[in-house]
């Protein structure tokens, strides 16, 4: 008969601390409510980053929300992630549920270019928000890295599909260096964009003329 080999204090601490981590994890799934486990997994971590969500729906179908407030040492704008699990087939198969969104005047020479890097890449022209959907953080970071690097003039679609550089900005996120010279990147496109990330009440694309005379953003009125 085989005899159980005997643990060191440093394995059987090992032990204990794996087991705490999955029964907390277990307690924290079931009083949450989500039904994707995916997501779960990442409200975990997105918590360890920034602290408690502003908003929390712990509901089936709910939703977690890190506002401007919380990010303020960040160039992102907000931070959402949803109780869904979107299925996405490229650059390799993934699901999305993590919402990451920036400052940045897409004009609208570049905006069908930029949304054609990903499905997962959108813009409100209005709010100037740009984002990115994806299953992490860092898969976010490289997302909103090549948008700008598009919006910008650095970069265009076309060679960005051509060498598969998406694909290849994506799969290197595996590496937590590399995540962060993105990131700075991101950054420093962030605050030296071409644009006006500001509130201006229009878009170009839509009304060419602008607004009427003597419009003010703030108070909405014209004159």
């Amino acid at each position: 008969m085989k005899l159980i080999p005997k643990l060191s204090n440093n394995q059987l601490l090992i032990v204990v601390i794996v087991v705490v981590l999955v029964f907390v994890y277990y307690v924290y799934t079931q009083r949450m409510g989500w039904e994707h486990t995916d997501a779960v997994a990442i409200l975990q971590v997105e918590t360890g980053k920034w602290g408690a969500p502003s908003i929390l729906v712990k509901s089936k179908g709910g939703l977690a929300i890190w506002t401007r407030e919380q990010l303020s040492n960040t160039c992102f704008e907000r931070i959402e992630l949803y109780d869904e699990s979107v299925s996405h087939c490229v650059p390799l198969p993934h699901r999305d549920f993590l919402y990451t969104f920036i400052k940045y005047d897409v004009s609208p020479e570049t905006f069908a270019d930029v949304l054609s890097l990903s499905g997962s890449v959108s813009y409100d022209p209005l709010k100037k928000l740009l984002r990115a959907r994806c299953g992490s953080q860092e898969a976010n970071i490289a997302t909103l890295y090549l948008a700008t690097e598009i919006a910008s003039g650095k970069q265009n679609i076309q060679n960005i599909q051509k060498e598969e550089l998406y694909k290849q900005t994506i799969i290197s996120t595996k590496n937590p260096e590399t995540v962060k010279e993105l990131y700075n990147k991101l950054c420093q496109n962030v605050d030296n964009q071409p644009g006006n990330p500001n509130f201006t009440g229009f878009w170009p694309a839509a009304f060419p003329e602008g607004c009427c005379d003597g419009y003010n953003p703030n108070t909405n009125t014209c004159g």
